[in-house]
């Protein structure tokens, strides 16, 4: 962050910035001048834009979704992998599929 000397024509208390350092000092006065403007404008908007938050509509509805098929057949059987085939089982004596064939 560089500073220009000061001018020989000017103040001598004042130190000239570079454009970068200017905008910056002009940006912080602005800011600490109008901070309660800004403040009120950030609650007014978070109120009317309000943050989507888990809890809220039907994405968040909690309802199990029960398998589009109920039932298993001779084929599902014996073209699954062994342990699918045992879980199938398991499911079927359990009574929560039925088999058909």
């Amino acid at each position: 962050m560089a500073r220009k000397s000061s001018s020989t024509t000017g103040n001598a208390n004042k130190i000239q910035l570079s454009t970068a350092e200017a905008r910056r000092e002009y940006q912080r006065r602005y800011y600490q001048t109008h901070k309660e403007k800004a403040k009120e404008y950030q609650r007014l908007y978070n109120l009317t834009h309000k943050k989507k938050r888990g809890g809220r509509g039907k994405a968040n509805f909690d309802c199990p979704r029960e398998a589009a098929r109920m039932t298993f057949n001779t084929c599902d059987l014996m073209n699954s992998p062994i342990e699918k085939t045992i879980k199938m089982i398991e499911k079927i004596i359990a009574g929560e599929r039925l088999f058909t064939m």
